[in-house]
């Protein structure tokens, strides 16, 4: 049951570590970017000229959940690999 909770406690700190670097990116991104008008306005092509209609697909809740129980067997394979070999006396 230890190594349950532990592999449940590392899938946890995993997926936190993942959205924190992804949400500082992203805000670093947002606050560093300086656009350059002048630049695009010269530059036809990067103007668009056609709209494309439709939507994003995001996740579904079941995604995630799956995500994290995947990440939790991660987890617990290597927490029994290192039990198993941390015990052994080394020659």
């Amino acid at each position: 049951m230890k190594l349950i909770c532990q592999a449940a406690a590392g899938a946890i700190m995993a997926h936190l570590l993942y959205w924190v670097i992804t949400f500082t990116v992203g805000y670093a991104k947002t606050m560093l970017y300086q656009p350059n008008i002048e630049a695009l306005w010269a530059n036809e092509h990067v103007l668009q000229s056609e709209v494309s209609f439709g939507y994003a697909v995001s996740p579904s809740p079941i995604e995630y959940v799956a995500s994290f129980f995947a990440t939790a067997l991660l987890f617990w394979c290597l927490l029994v690999l290192y039990k198993k070999f941390a015990s052994k006396p080394s020659w």
